[in-house]
């Protein structure tokens, strides 16, 4: 069911084909050892889940929250990272899930941080990447889509609390 504000971008079945060319991509890359999926809340929630699904072999995850000030437009800074599980990260072949990657200031302060627990290999994955957008140099080591301009929902993601439920990503 479509929103009558919401206009489809990525239709569902176009996001499952290259959820399983991706899960593929990374068991490949990663070789037979454990892959563990870090998803940032909220939304790569479902993009996490169908993910996991896709990779063959042992997959393992977790979730973080990055806490911003949202009243600081200029440079979205990250004022804290709570890890919501009690994994450690030493050691261990790590993704790194973000819904949306534009500026990439908040994935370069949090990928410097994850660094710091001595993870094996940390990759960056976004469900939508912005290139266009950025201001600082980080690079997405995965993407299932880059985009444009717009304001993205379904799949996941939300605006305002509504439309995450949503099949397809669309814009509003």
């Amino acid at each position: 069911m479509v929103s009558k504000n919401v206009k489809q971008s990525i239709g569902a079945d176009e996001i499952a084909k290259r959820v399983v060319e991706l899960g593929t991509q990374i068991r490949a890359d990663a070789g037979k050892g454990e892959v563990f999926l870090l998803g940032i809340l909220k939304g790569t929630a479902v993009f996490l889940a169908d993910l996991m699904r896709a990779i063959p072999g042992n997959v393992s995850y977790g979730f973080i929250d990055v806490v911003r000030d949202i009243n600081d437009t200029e440079t979205a800074s990250a004022l804290e990272i709570d890890f919501l599980s009690h994994t450690e990260l030493a050691g261990r072949t790590v993704f790194v899930l973000k819904d949306v990657v534009s500026t990439g200031i908040i994935e370069n302060y949090l990928l410097s941080q994850l660094r710091l627990h001595d993870p094996k290999s940390l990759k960056l994955v976004a469900l939508l990447d912005r290139p266009d957008l950025r201001t600082v140099d980080v690079t997405a080591d995965y993407r299932l889509f880059e985009v444009g301009d717009g304001a993205f929902v379904g799949y996941g993601l939300e605006l305002e609390g509504k439309h995450g439920n949503l099949p397809y990503i669309g814009t509003i």
